[in-house]
């Protein structure tokens, strides 16, 4: 299904975009005007941001500007817009390979200058990128960072946290679990855009809204609407908004209603020529030539048919978009072949002329400088054809090298926040209880009873706060390069009885009856401090969701060469909800210690697993080999 591009890219733009009649006139008077640089680059942004609903390629060619002369001023700001509006060209090509790298350059940038307003925008952006790709685990990351530091900006600078908010409704506008939350984020998003008056994003709340219309039965009328705001949008200036305005009459089927299909497709393929975006129509150009197919329309068909053979042919479209061009290699290699067998056959008629007459002497010095000349040329050429190759080669190579960079700094940047939170979740509790005690010593009120009893208290929270600091000491060391994994045979029983032996407050507090079903007898390779943290990690997941006074069942099964060992516990609640907050390991210091648990695992060439039975029950557990 076409994807809504423009709403998602629509924060790319740096600069207030009005429609094009009058403004573009009146800001190419305005650039004329200009005699200072930093003005001019001012103006010939706006330009090139107004281009951006317009024109894309006409856009890119004046980011092109501003990137250059924004480098010879300095300007850090001005490089960022350039390189988020080649972000938004490149987005709309389809090639969002190219589009995350001129993304995360005004990232950086962004995040220098701390524009959070910024910062969020271009984050939203990488999420649609990470997520047309596939890679929807990091594009999950980018949404809800970008999402989070949205929500927050002041109310005067909100207009990228209605961006964000219709984001989520196309996100998951279609999942009836979140049916609640998608028509909270349309009223916000329209008390937010209540205060830009021209916003764009008015057009998306409106078209969203109409799917109401449609489960009604109301389906006729809500696409004449449809059509209605597609107008709106052409005449304010904007053709890709009216672009995804059609876009939303492919979802009406689902609820019911079969539209026209041919009528908007064809209007959304006009725009697409118009505006240089053809590529975001390949879904529908398929769709028109199989209409037309049908009808035996053979116009439209050779009309479609090229357009399609267009696009598939150009280079990011192949499955090997990014591999070494070796037909164009074998050509070049066989026009020289050609050229050296022309020499040889030179070669072969030149011998028979100098054994026929001595007096062909000179006119064979003629043709031996010729054939010079034709080597000369040949070696010309392949030696401008490795230089090409050697200059694709050391692009590839910047490109495997910043990627690489990229998850370099993706991890380390997990691995910070995974040691603030876990600092901030097991101390702050053990630190608090000792200054509460250290405030009624100083009181000086105390018996000596109830100071002994303070006492073991102190001494308790201490043993906490020690045994915390020795698991965090150890997983540090697991985490630091040069750490070396050497399984062990390792008795399951003893571990986990280890890993109980902290818990035994929690677990006498909330009344749980711990039903430890594992064999005295039974062993798995693995090593044996990390395996202890884990249980440890899991058994207090497994205390936090169980329900006061329930049971905890641990088993565990040996099959096919592999060992499970399971921990089942009653929530009390539907089971999804539970595991949707272990999924946020930011905001919940349980998910967290299930974070860590899978690092261990993985070190150990295991995972681990996490799920619900029976509606109320969470199953947690590990598979090792």
């Amino acid at each position: 299904m076409r994807k809504c591009y423009f709403t998602a890219l629509l924060s790319l733009l740096g600069w207030r975009v009005m429609p094009q009649t009058p403004q573009l006139p009146e800001l190419r008077q305005e650039l004329s005007r200009q005699r200072d640089s930093a003005g001019y680059l001012a103006v010939l942004g706006r330009i090139s941001a107004l281009y951006a609903v317009i024109n894309v390629d006409s856009s890119f060619q004046y980011a092109l500007k501003v990137r250059d002369m924004a480098a010879r001023l300095h300007d850090a700001r001005g490089q960022a817009d350039a390189n988020d509006l080649m972000s938004w060209y490149y987005a709309l090509k389809t090639d969002f390979g190219v589009a995350g790298i001129y993304a995360y350059r005004a990232l950086k940038i962004h995040e220098q200058l701390g524009d959070s307003a910024r910062v969020a925008k271009t984050l939203s952006n990488i999420y649609l990128y990470y997520r047309n790709t596939g890679r929807k685990e990091d594009a999950n990351n980018y949404f809800y960072r970008a999402f989070k530091m949205a929500s927050r900006l002041p109310p005067d600078n909100d207009s990228v946290y209605g961006i964000l908010l219709i984001n989520y409704v196309m996100r998951f506008y279609k999942d009836s679990t979140h049916a609640d939350s998608v028509h909270w984020a349309l009223k916000r998003a329209r008390q937010v855009v209540d205060k830009y008056p021209r916003s764009k994003i008015g057009f998306y709340i409106d078209a969203y809204s109409l799917n109401d219309l449609v489960q009604r039965g109301q389906g006729r009328q809500a696409e004449e609407a449809i059509y209605r705001l597609a107008d709106n949008a052409l005449r304010a200036g904007m053709p890709y908004v009216a672009m995804d305005m059609y876009g939303r009459l492919d979802d009406f089927p689902r609820m019911g209603y079969h539209p026209d299909t041919v009528r908007y497709q064809e209007k959304a393929y006009r725009l697409g020529v118009q505006t240089g975006s053809i590529g975001l129509n390949l879904y529908w150009l398929a769709r028109l030539y199989d209409y037309y197919q049908q009808k035996q329309d053979n116009a439209r068909m050779v009309q479609y048919g090229r357009e399609i053979m267009q696009l598939a042919a150009e280079k990011r479209y192949q499955p090997n978009a990014h591999s070494f061009d070796y037909i164009g290699i074998f050509l070049k290699e066989k026009a020289v072949s050609d050229l050296a067998q022309k020499n040889r056959h030179q070669q072969q008629v030149l011998a028979a002329e100098l054994a026929a007459s001595d007096n062909n002497r000179l006119l064979a010095v003629g043709v031996l400088i010729v054939l010079v000349l034709f080597l000369v040329v040949a070696f010309e050429r392949y030696w401008h054809y490795q230089r090409l190759k050697q200059q694709d080669e050391a692009l590839l190579r910047s490109y495997r090298d910043m990627a690489a960079v990229n998850a370099a700094l993706t991890e380390t940047d997990a691995f910070k926040n995974k040691l603030i939170s876990i600092l901030a979740r097991d101390f702050r509790g053990p630190l608090v209880h000792l200054t509460e005690v250290a405030a009624r010593f100083r009181s000086g009120k105390l018996s000596k009873a109830e100071m002994a009893s303070w006492l073991r208290h102190i001494s308790a929270t201490s043993g906490q706060v020690l045994e915390v600091f020795d698991n965090i000491l150890k997983w540090l060391r697991l985490q630091l390069s040069g750490y070396r994994y050497e399984p062990v045979r390792c008795r399951l029983l003893p571990l986990m009885q280890s890993a109980l032996g902290p818990l035994e407050a929690e677990l006498e507090k909330k009344r749980l009856v711990v039903k430890n079903y594992i064999p005295d007898n039974v062993s798995a390779l693995a090593d044996e401090e990390m395996l202890k943290l884990v249980n440890i990690q899991l058994l207090q997941i497994a205390v936090a969701v169980a329900v006061t006074g329930s049971m905890l069942e641990i088993t565990v099964d040996q099959t096919m060469g592999q060992t499970e060992v399971h921990i089942k516990a009653k929530t009390g609640e539907d089971v999804r909800f539970v595991l949707a907050g272990l999924e946020n390991w930011q905001d919940n210091g349980w998910a967290l210690g299930l974070v860590i648990s899978r690092d261990l695992m993985k070190m150990m060439k295991g995972y681990i697993i996490a799920e619900g039975q029976e509606h109320s029950y969470l199953a947690f557990g590990y598979i090792l080999p």
